[in-house]
């Protein structure tokens, strides 16, 4: 495999990353580098096994104090890239109060959080003021968190929350400030208390993350258009790209099953009751009372005639070893899904509704199920525990039930990435990446496509894992909704070659499509899927991961390699190039 790549054009294995870029192996240029849209957060699994909002880092412009996001009180000036920032380059910045000023200087619009627990880091630099102290301030109630870095010892002391400081040299400090926080609107910053003598400091990489330690720094502008590198669950190993498809959360505070848009029945919460997916302690319990009676919870929704929708939840065993999903209603299949929660398996799944559990780690499942509604009208988000594999109706036992998180309602056949949400359903915008203006790494006579791809979901219509061309001159592999895999060659005097796989299930698969006059030939996992003899190559300049060149059928599933040949490799080295 390794000798075969050192014949690739391009190389695109994830993991390097930034906004806006996906970083290519080959060429080491960065001419192969490819941009990368989505103009929304989304989630992912990160190395640890945790679900994690992409970008981590929850402040905007951490390097541009001067930007309109950040607010420098009257007095204040910034001066952009002044000096040098911890990492070599001239990036970092002075904030700098004028006589009978003290420095003030904080992201300007402040911006809703949920309850969790939030670590601001800061890196700081003297620049003649000797105290500087950085906080989070709650617009409702006040400071949350509060810390103060005296630079003629290199101490950080938090008089709220819990402080650390660390020296990463040339007179730089990264200071951390973690806090548990209600929830709320928020806004984070840096000041002195002092209005005589020299007030000016140097400041660089501002970043709030939820968890109780500072992450790695992780640069944003916007914080839009950062890619996903998601990893296995339970992490670990190497990462894939995730792309998915335009979906929405509408359920209302996800995250928040004691807020009163839940209707709670023969039950209770217990919020942050232990530590959810995403590492914290913010995942709540649904607790029995003693009745004889269905204990759960349920959300109302207005759900449309012949729309697919899926909802999902995060449980873990408590007491109870199973829980219960449910629409709730018969215009969406009323019955109950049952999973169990020590085995990690759907129990029983009723007529007319598909279903899906899948491992998260650390004792989670997310739990799924899909179906159709057959009229319009009021939908529910039902979910509990069990008593049994097909038992919710019990007496209870006071504080016994199960762990919850991260509840989802999507317009779609199957569960995606999770989208938390506050008081209003939440977007998550799809995916893009490409690269444009490279002839020279596409064989424009002879080549070959390769992919190597995680397949969890079945195709709902058409879904283009790669496609490189453009209008009508285009090579492209694509799921058609019958799941089987096409490859095809397109020209502007029409189809030169489509050769078309089996019915494919679920797993890994190593791809490869290659092309020349007359010489086509398409290979899975070391499997000769059929050849073609006749037909021409297109010219082309464009690659796109994901879609097609109009932004559309998302290949909505995690991608592990992408390479591109410009020329034709032989058969035998097709077979060897795509065996696992």
């Amino acid at each position: 495999m390794s000798d075969l790549l050192n014949a690739a054009s391009l190389i695109m294995i994830p993991s390097g990353y930034s906004e806006d870029k996906v970083y290519s192996a080959v060429p080491t240029d960065g001419s192969g580098d490819l941009s990368f849209t989505r103009s929304s957060n989304g989630t992912r699994v990160n190395s640890a096994g945790l679900v994690e909002v992409t970008p981590w880092n929850l402040l905007e412009y951490s390097e541009d104090f001067s930007n309109a996001y950040w607010y420098a009180e009257a007095g204040n000036t910034v001066t952009s890239n002044s000096t040098t920032a911890p990492n070599g380059t001239l990036t970092a910045d002075t904030i700098t109060a004028t006589s009978g000023n003290e420095i003030n200087l904080h992201n300007f619009a402040s911006f809703t959080i949920t309850a969790n627990t939030y670590t601001l880091s800061q890196y700081l630099k003297n620049n003649g003021t000797n105290l500087i102290q950085t906080y989070i301030y709650n617009i409702s109630t006040g400071f949350v968190g509060l810390g103060e870095i005296n630079f003629a010892n290199g101490t950080y002391t938090a008089s709220i929350g819990t402080g650390s400081i660390e020296n990463v040299g040339n007179g730089w400090y990264r200071v951390s400030l973690s806090a548990n926080l209600a929830g709320g609107s928020i806004t984070t910053g840096v000041f002195t208390i002092s209005t005589t003598g020299t007030r000016s400091a140097f400041v660089y990489g501002a970043q709030l993350n939820i968890g109780s330690t500072a992450k790695p720094y992780f640069p944003t502008t916007d914080r839009l258009n950062v890619p996903r590198l998601t990893y296995q669950n339970g992490g670990g190993g190497c990462p894939s790209l995730l792309l998915e498809k335009q979906s929405t959360n509408n359920i209302l505070y996800s995250e928040q099953f004691d807020n009163a848009v839940y209707t709670k029945r023969n039950s209770t919460i217990s919020a942050n009751a232990t530590t959810s997916p995403d590492g914290t302690t913010n995942a709540d319990k649904i607790q029995e009372d003693t009745s004889i009676n269905r204990h759960d919870i349920y959300q109302s929704w207005d759900c449309t005639n012949g729309v697919t929708y899926t909802q999902t939840i995060f449980a873990k065993q408590g007491e109870r070893r199973y829980c219960f999903l449910s629409f709730g209603t018969a215009i969406l299949n009323a019955g109950d899904t049952f999973f169990d929660l020590q085995d990690g398996v759907v129990v029983s799944t009723p007529s007319g509704v598909t279903s899906a559990i899948q491992n998260m780690g650390n004792g989670w499942y997310r739990c799924s199920i899909t179906t159709t509604c057959s009229s319009s009208g009021t939908g529910y988000y039902v979910n509990g525990p069990a008593i049994t594999s097909s038992n919710y109706i019990y007496q209870g036992v006071s504080g016994y039930g199960i762990f919850i998180y991260g509840a989802q309602l999507e317009v779609s056949s199957y569960p995606t990435s999770y989208i938390p949400t506050t008081s209003a359903s939440a977007t998550r915008v799809a995916d893009a990446c490409s690269k444009t203006g490279i002839s020279s790494l596409i064989g424009q006579t002879s080549g070959v496509l390769f992919l190597d791809i995680n397949r969890t979901q079945k195709s709902e219509n058409y879904n283009i894992p790669i496609f490189v061309g453009s209008g009508n001159n285009f090579i492209q592999l694509y799921f058609r909704s019958t799941n089987d895999l096409v490859g095809q060659v397109y020209t502007s005097a029409g189809q030169q070659a489509a050769i078309i796989s089996s019915t494919l299930a679920n797993g890994r698969y190593k791809i490869a499509l290659a092309y020349a006059s007359n010489d086509f030939a398409f290979y899975i996992n070391g499997v000769q899927i059929g050849t073609d003899s006749s037909g021409t190559v297109p010219t082309c300049s464009q690659v796109i991961i994901g879609n097609d060149d109009s932004g559309n059928f998302s290949y909505n599933d995690s991608i592990n390699q992408v390479v591109l040949f410009p020329t034709r490799l032989s058969n035998s080295e097709l077979a060897s190039l795509t065996s696992l």
